[in-house]
């Protein structure tokens, strides 16, 4: 079937898009002329979390091609092969994970507008995942014309497709810090945290090196970060605590020298090449590397090339960078470049779950923080701690 616009009939190509399956027969794509462009950043790696759920968190590119209004009625992810609903998102759900590049908000797209859509499908922690998943999409269509002659758009449209192959499970590293009552900051998956929705264009290319990034702050007895005055380093207890190998491996890049800010307020004048501060990338093997930002200056124990053994002392934690309270950054990527990389899971070999943080905003404004400490608790093995979840590393 064709569509018309302007006019004049647009056919697609008889070629019928197909999504490459493992263990089956491909399903077809039936063509379906959409407004609608998605693509995915990278292909999804699975992790299983602290909820002994196995997680996809990917992202994938938006872009209304056309000169229509595009509302995102809904997604469903399907395995390719068998077409069986894997999860389902409504208009509500969209809206949730929908983040425009216009000041738009919504999942209405304005002609020619683009955004992502951040998406963490889940399965049972004993689930056989598919070799390759695919994504139906239900759209409403308006003209930014109705009253003008011709052909109409149809009110709705509907076409499956957007094949996405799934990755290699995660990386299971040591943890790279010890002691009890470490808050992930910005962690995956659900929430759009400011890790998980930082998306970055260098040289043209999207990337996420942040996917699933974590900015380690460490509470007091009390519940609070700083035991004294905010704007003093000295009042955060973890300040200077011993940064650790997570894996063998050999260090990839380097960087000191940079001062250390004042806590409780964003330095001015960073811009993205300085925003980790002083940093170390250590190349931990099958193309992971892992990231360890804002530590003391100084305070680095390594060089380009050294070889290092899992657990050794790299540095110690610091607010060096684009940093309001001293922390450890901690990531793994697909490459050196802690900007042109994109993000890899990973899962901690032990930690304990103490509880879940319930509001965020008073790690930010110096304040006691509330705890939900029946939430995610117990012992861990093997898997990745969730946002705001309360973890003690052995």
């Amino acid at each position: 079937m064709a569509l018309k616009h302007n006019g004049s009939a647009l056919a697609l190509s008889a070629m019928l898009a197909t999504v490459a399956g493992f263990g089956g027969a491909p399903l077809a794509a039936e063509p379906v002329l959409s407004p609608l462009v998605a693509m995915p950043v990278a292909a999804p790696n699975p992790v299983r979390g602290a909820d002994d759920k196995i997680h996809l968190a990917y992202e994938l590119t938006l872009i209304n091609q056309s000169q229509l209004i595009v509302g995102i009625e809904a997604v469903d992810v399907v395995d390719a092969v068998t077409d069986q609903v894997i999860q389902h998102l409504d208009w509500k759900a969209v809206d949730a994970q929908l983040r425009l590049n216009s000041r738009e908000e919504g999942n209405v797209m304005a002609p020619a507008n683009s955004g992502y859509l951040f998406m963490d499908v889940t399965f049972a922690a004993d689930a056989k995942l598919p070799p390759v998943i695919a994504h139906r999409f239900q759209l409403s269509v308006k003209s930014t014309k109705p009253d003008a002659d011709g052909p109409k758009p149809p009110s709705s449209i509907s076409f499956r497709g957007v094949p996405v192959s799934v990755g290699a499970p995660a990386v299971v590293i040591t943890p790279p810090l010890k002691g009890p009552r470490w808050v992930v900051g910005g962690g995956c998956c659900a929430t759009i945290s400011y890790h998980r929705g930082a998306t970055l264009s260098i040289n043209g290319q999207v990337h996420v090196a942040e996917r699933f990034a974590i900015d380690f702050v460490q509470l007091s007895d009390n519940g609070s970060l700083a035991s004294g005055p905010a704007a003093a380093l000295a009042s955060y207890r973890y300040f200077g605590a011993e940064i650790l190998s997570v894996a063998d491996g050999v260090v990839a890049a380097i960087h000191d020298g940079d001062a250390e800010e004042v806590p409780g307020k964003l330095p001015e004048g960073k811009s993205i090449d300085n925003a980790g501060g002083n940093y170390v990338v250590v190349d931990i093997g099958e193309g992971h590397f892992a990231f360890y930002a804002h530590l003391q200056p100084g305070s680095l124990r390594v060089k380009q090339g050294d070889h290092v053994g899992q657990g050794q002392v790299l540095a110690l934690l610091g607010n060096s960078g684009n940093t309001d309270t001293p922390h450890l950054h901690f990531h793994v990527m697909d490459g050196p470049s802690p900007l042109e990389a994109n993000g890899l899971p990973y899962a901690f070999t032990a930690f304990e779950g103490e509880g879940v943080v319930r509001e965020e905003a008073p790690l930010f404004t110096d304040g006691v923080v509330n705890i939900d400490a029946s939430a995610l608790a117990g012992p861990h093995k093997d898997q990745l701690p969730l946002n705001l979840e309360v973890v003690s590393f052995p």
